[in-house]
């Protein structure tokens, strides 16, 4: 009787545990979507930086790829309206870039003194947080060797050999090197200083026999629609998979996540949801990719009209804030901290309205205290919003010019001291041609660079002049 009775009550608990199971594992269409909206703000940074290492490293046949892994390429000359790699590209400096792959063993970065002139490479993890920088600021302008070392490499590294170790969070990384150019006859300068920069393996640096390599990673061929709605997921699982181990901010999520499919190296199959599922996380996308630009339309403190940007930085920086991570990352993917370089962004004129140039022509005046305070060099740059409404992509335009910078040759400047940029779609008159700045017929923004602001642009005293309307 005793025993009849234990059995009994060992089968009751044992009912009860496997309900209390199976009901944690039940997924509710409002859980579905609550998970996918977080996931996708969580996600967002890595998978802009998926899409553009997979065009740049990965798709041989793509217009903008460059090379494989762990090999530097040199642009010759700053971009203009034909790059389409990422949102608000720089086309002040000739770009370095190389795409870091860290599983095999450490890559080592060589760079000749450079005196002179400004050069920097930032570097960059899988979620887009600048972890490392060499350059004019940081390392100074001696030659040096650099090694970057992945997350779970555990041989020797020697002492004495490198300048300094960086340890990166993931088993990629980009590598993205700006050299200053002071105007078209530089270029050949530019070049020669871009040739001296060096990406070799630690074993090749070393003289020392290469490992064995590591396997091929399963890459998911990028459909951009994709990043619109649940397949989002099975690109994040790919990159999810190079970021073992994960950082104890993130653990905890990742383990949620996996409710709707999210899961470090897995395949994403649509076909385990139900319709209603289905719905529910594409919902929860939507409302994600709404969050990510309402943020980024408001991504900072506002002066005279200025988005007085400053929304990059290390993982330490962003404190968890996942949704500041991304509309960092749809304004501008890989852009530098701010002590490096100072984004402000203009999205609307001294009266508050929309940019648009087939409306309306602009000024932007600065007297003489008003100039940009760079230690290095200063920038405006013109860019559309075709990419998703908030960012965009330099301009094609008559006379090639993308931005009005320190070293622009030719500028006008007052008698004290001041500047006026004009902005606006038709060519103006000859007295202000010098100065212009062209606008497309469209809505559009503008984008100043600061490289190396001075205290009164890091401490919020300076503020760039409002953009304003000419009747």
């Amino acid at each position: 009787m005793q025993k009849s009775l234990l059995i009994f009550i060992t089968f009751l608990f044992l009912t009860s545990c496997k309900k209390e199971s199976s009901t944690q594992n039940e997924l509710s269409p409002k859980e579905a979507k609550a998970l996918a909206k977080e996931a996708y703000i969580y996600g967002y940074p890595m998978l802009m930086g998926y899409r553009s290492t997979y065009y740049s490293t990965v798709d041989k046949k793509s217009p903008a790829y460059r090379s494989d892994f762990n090999t530097i390429t040199h642009d010759r000359r700053p971009a203009d309206d034909t790059r389409k790699d990422v949102v608000s590209m720089n086309a002040d400096t000739p770009y370095s870039l190389f795409a870091m792959d860290l599983r095999t063993e450490p890559i080592v970065l060589s760079v000749p003194a450079v005196k002179g002139r400004y050069y920097v490479f930032q570097f960059i993890d899988l979620f887009t947080h600048n972890f490392a920088y060499v350059g004019t600021r940081t390392t100074g302008t001696e030659a040096g060797d650099y090694l970057f070392v992945g997350p779970d490499y555990k041989g020797e590294i020697p002492n004495g050999k490198f300048k300094k170790i960086f340890h990166v969070e993931s088993q990629l990384a980009i590598g993205i090197g700006r050299t200053q150019l002071f105007s078209s006859k530089d270029l050949s300068n530019v070049t020669q200083i871009q040739d001296k920069y060096k990406v070799t393996s630690m074993s090749k640096f070393l003289g020392t026999a290469s490992p064995a390599k590591a396997s091929e990673i399963k890459w998911v061929s990028v459909n951009p629609k994709d990043f619109e709605d649940l397949n989002f997921i099975k690109y994040l699982n790919v990159y999810l998979n190079l970021v073992k181990p994960f950082n104890k901010e993130d653990a905890d999520d990742i383990a949620r996540f996996e409710k709707i499919g999210i899961k470090p190296g897995a395949d994403f199959d649509t076909s385990q949801f139900s319709e209603e599922i289905r719905k529910a996380i594409n919902e929860g996308v939507e409302e994600g990719i709404t969050a990510i630009k309402e943020k980024a339309a408001h991504i900072s403190e506002q002066k005279n009209g200025w988005n007085m940007m400053d929304p990059f930085g290390d993982r330490a920086f962003y404190k968890k804030d996942r949704l500041l991570r991304a509309a960092a990352v749809m304004v501008g993917i890989y852009g530098n901290d701010k002590i490096e370089a100072f984004y402000p962004v203009a999205y609307i004129d001294k009266e508050g309205q929309t940019l648009n140039g087939k409306t309306s022509k602009y000024k932007i005046h600065f007297s003489k205290d008003e100039i940009p305070p760079a230690k290095y060099f200063w920038s405006i740059t013109m860019y559309d919003k075709s990419a998703d409404g908030t960012g965009g992509y330099l301009i094609k335009n008559s006379i090639n010019r993308f931005l009005i910078n320190s070293t622009s040759e030719g500028l006008n400047y007052d008698k004290d001291g001041g500047l006026t940029i004009y902005i606006q779609n038709q060519k103006p008159d000859k007295s202000k041609e010098s100065n212009w700045l062209p606008s497309p017929a469209e809505e559009f923004y503008l984008m100043a660079r600061i490289y190396g602001p001075k205290e009164a642009a890091l401490n919020g005293k300076w503020s760039p002049p409002a953009v304003e309307k000419v009747e």
